[in-house]
Order: C-alpha cells, then structure tokens, then sequence
C-alpha cells in the first residue's frame, strides 16, 4: 500500500486527507487491501508513523514510485506469492475489484499465464495526443482506455522486473515493468467510480462518491 507520495501535483500529501468523516484516503485503501489479502503493508513518508487501520507492516518509501516499491516489498513475508499494489491516489477501489484482480494473475488462457493484472477503463472519448506547440493528433478510442489502481502481480515476476535497473529506468509504474520483460499483464474491467485523486476537484467528487450524494 503506497501512501509515501509527497503530493507534489496536489499541493500536499493528499494520502491523509479526509476521504469521509474519520476515514482518510489512505485508510480506506488499506481497508480495500485488508478485505482481501492476509497480509497489508503501507509504505510511509519518512517521520510519519502509521496510526490508521491495523496493517501487518510499514516501512519508509523512496522519492521514486519504484524504489517506494522496493523499500515495501522488502518488508513482506517471503511466503507471499501473489502481490496487490495500491495507492490512495485511488481510494475508491472497491474489494470485488482487488479480488477480481488477484484471481486474474496467475490464472491459464491457452499457454498463457499472467504476471500482472490492471483495472482498465476503456475509453468513452476519443484521445488525442498533444505535442509541446499544442497541436493535436488523434489516436481514436478503441482499444484505448485508463489504467487505473490496485494491480496485481506474481511476485517472482515483479521481483524479477525490479531487479533489472535497465528497465526500471525507463518504467513509468510497475506494470509496465513486467511489459518490458514481455511478461503478460491481463485487462480486468476498471470501476467508472475509482477515479484517480490528482487535484482538489477530484477529491471533491471522491468526498461526494463515498457520501453516496
């Protein structure tokens, strides 16, 4: 559970603002993380001390999303297999879709096994893609789409993605890691509500979503 961001788009570490009255982003992605898995780490700002909802670990993340990573999988058990990273960037997941995504990694499709699994959200727009003068270029809509957070991994592959500094280098988020080592990363629908906090426009409609207004 990454929770280690400074905040630097928002203006703040948005991780421990109120998501509802008594519930922070962070705490309620730990409470999605906890609903389906036997073990939850949260990864920390360094001075901060966890005093959220009982998790089975912490440690202190990195300035980069992928070394945070590596701090965090340093602290699970090495019996753990299977892996579900998540933000509170994210806090709206819901636990059927961590689930649905720890039941897709691993699982067969013809030869195929695979080592990742994302929330996607195809696109309903059309997307364009905008150069530095402004100009645009379509790219169209379908096959397009988010991807969105939690994701899920099989750990020997993800340890294995994280060790080679090459590709971690150029990787923008773990799952494109394991695209680089050509390892399959399956599509499991995304949730239109798990919108991705960026701004304080976003954080209201996650404060209204969670209300249920």
């Amino acid at each position: 559970m990454a929770a280690a961001g400074s905040g630097a788009r928002f203006g703040e570490p948005k991780q421990f603002l109120e998501l509802r009255p008594g519930v922070r982003l962070v705490d309620q992605a730990v409470l999605t993380c906890r609903a389906v898995a036997d073990w939850v780490g949260v990864i920390l700002p360094e001075g901060v001390t966890w005093d959220g909802p009982p998790v089975d670990g912490t440690c202190v993340g990195a300035v980069s999303r992928l070394d945070s990573l590596r701090a965090g999988l340093a602290i699970v058990p090495d019996e753990v297999t299977s892996l579900l990273t998540h933000s509170a960037s994210h806090p709206l997941a819901s636990p059927e879709l961590a689930a649905a995504l720890l039941d897709a990694v691993g699982l067969s499709g013809s030869s195929d096994v695979a080592s990742a699994a994302v929330p996607f959200l195809a696109a309903v727009d059309v997307i364009k893609r905008q150069d530095g003068a402004g100009r645009l270029t379509t790219v169209g809509r379908e096959t397009m789409g988010a991807a969105q957070c939690p994701m899920a991994f099989d750990r020997s592959a993800l340890d294995a993605a994280l060790a080679d500094p090459g590709l971690a280098a150029e990787a923008v988020e773990e799952s494109a890691l394991i695209e680089a080592t050509g390892g399959i990363v399956l599509a499991v629908p995304g949730e239109v509500g798990n919108i991705h906090i960026v701004d304080p426009d976003s954080l209201r409609v996650a404060r209204a979503i969670a209300a249920g207004t």
